[in-house]
């Protein structure tokens, strides 16, 4: 490599061959094409070639001998005096930025100078000093749409080469700031602050991770944009930019999904004291679970939790004659819908376990329990299979009724149903028959005469046993014939 050059010389050095040699030979070719050789020590590791053309361009190549045997050359290109950076290139241009590159000074300077600044405002020019063996820098926090002085400058001890200089202009800055909001299931509202560089518009892009990208182009006055008729719970990659002309901005970018599409006609059906069936239509898109939460008297009860393929589920365990909300969305991973709702009132459940007892020929004992649901009193209605009817209005406290002046040896049906204003549970019922008094009949020749039955005559009784009395009767006791 070179490690020095004057106007007349070149200061070379090398490693040292790994094997036995005789000697090195150097070629030397200026640009003028005239090659000339030395030969040096096999013990010698550096070289200086003296009584070069001044200010010229040299291709040098050194190799190792031994005998007819050579090595392969090791070239390197050097001039005599200074060769200057020939020229600055300018990259990755953006509105705050730029990357330069240059070629290398020879002979290797000992550091580097940048100098940069606005070309209208050199007084304020910034001053960055390089290791020499930089090639590039990036230069940071710069004005958006402004052109910039470069200069860099290689420092040989106290000589300074003359300063190569280039000029970019930096790009249009982007907006700042973007955010968004009012997410619904095909729409988002995209909001920003505008650039400081002057432009004509704004261009807003926006695509499904995976699909087709649109954009839509916004006047330079406003600084939000809804964009709509996008799909429900699709994730979409957003970006804005500002224009001028054919220049565009660096884009700013985000990521937003969309609010789930609800589930729609929630409604309850098959509605009983305890229970209903609740009912809905699925969103488009994937469901993952629907949660369910339902409510009463102003509580917020259980929530539930239901699997996401399901458009129906049942409720148990209600509470009687109380009114109930039902609040559902639902989710898909972080995504929930917007909440959709639905009331219904179970029904007034009926007093259970109705039953006659202690009937008689005139008379039966109703009893029942109550229903679970408050109530203001319970209609009693009872009939028998002559058609006579006869309705009764019951307190609410009372879990009994005793029947009076029925008809003997009659079927009757009695009817009971809970009341709270102007409901009515449903109908229980249950059914007896009135004990009939049973007279035996005998013919005789003036006709039919009741003959009362005979009691039948009891065994024995044993010592000590009194007989039973014969039972009292309407009629005068009789022999049959």
């Amino acid at each position: 490599m070179v490690t020095a050059s004057s106007e007349t010389s070149i200061s070379l050095i090398w490693t040292k061959a790994s094997g036995p040699i005789d000697h090195y030979r150097i070629t030397f070719t200026p640009s003028s094409g005239i090659a000339s050789e030395v030969t040096v020590p096999k013990d010698r590791t550096s070289y200086t070639l003296t009584d070069l053309e001044p200010g010229a361009e040299y291709i040098i190549s050194i190799t190792a001998e031994r005998g007819r045997q050579q090595s392969l050359e090791s070239t390197v290109d050097a001039f005599t005096g200074f060769r200057p950076i020939s020229h600055l290139h300018f990259s990755h241009v953006t509105s705050s930025s730029v990357n330069i590159t240059w070629s290398d000074p020879s002979p290797p300077a000992d550091r580097l100078i940048l100098n940069y600044s606005p070309r209208d405002e050199e007084e304020e020019m910034m001053e960055v000093s390089l290791d020499a063996t930089k090639r590039h820098a990036v230069l940071k926090g710069l004005q958006p749409a402004t052109e910039y002085i470069v200069n860099l400058v290689a420092v040989h001890g106290t000589v300074t080469s003359e300063p190569i200089v280039g000029s970019i202009t930096t790009g249009i800055d982007p907006p700042k700031d973007i955010t968004i909001s009012n997410v619904t299931k095909d729409s988002v509202m995209v909001s920003w602050s505008p650039p400081v560089a002057s432009f004509d518009y704004y261009r807003v892009s926006y695509r499904p991770t995976q699909g087709r990208l649109d954009s839509s182009v916004v006047p330079n006055t406003v600084t939000e944009f809804t964009i709509s008729r996008l799909h429900p719970a699709t994730e979409y990659e957003i970006s804005l930019n500002s224009v001028r002309g054919r220049e565009e901005s660096e884009r700013i970018c985000t990521l937003v999904h969309t609010a789930m599409d609800n589930p729609v006609d929630l409604i309850a059906t098959n509605i009983t004291p305890t229970e209903a069936l609740l009912q809905w239509k699925a969103p488009a898109g994937d469901v993952e679970n629907y949660v369910i939460v339902l409510t009463h008297f102003s509580v917020a009860g259980e929530t539930i939790l239901v699997d996401g393929v399901r458009e129906e589920f049942q409720l148990i365990d209600l509470l009687p004659s109380t009114h109930y909300t039902v609040t559902m969305y639902a989710t898909s991973g972080p995504l929930t819908s917007s909440t959709v709702s639905t009331n219904f009132s179970t029904l007034l459940d009926p007093p259970a376990n109705l039953t006659a007892s202690e009937v008689t020929r005139q008379s039966a004992l109703i009893s029942w329990q109550p229903p679970r649901a408050e109530i203001e009193n319970y209609v009693l209605t009872y009939r028998s299979t002559d058609g006579s009817r006869k309705e009764l209005i019951v307190d609410a406290e009372d879990t009994w009724i005793r029947l009076e002046g029925l008809l003997e040896n009659t079927d009757y049906t009695v009817l009971l149903q809970a009341a709270q204003d102007a409901t009515r549970s449903s109908i229980t019922s249950t059914a007896f028959t009135t004990v009939a008094w049973l007279p035996a009949f005998l013919k005789y020749q003036c006709g039919w005469i009741p003959v009362p039955v005979r009691e039948p005559v009891p065994p024995s009784p044993e010592r000590g046993q009194e007989l039973p009395q014969p039972h009292s009767s309407a009629f005068p006791s009789t022999h049959p014939f």
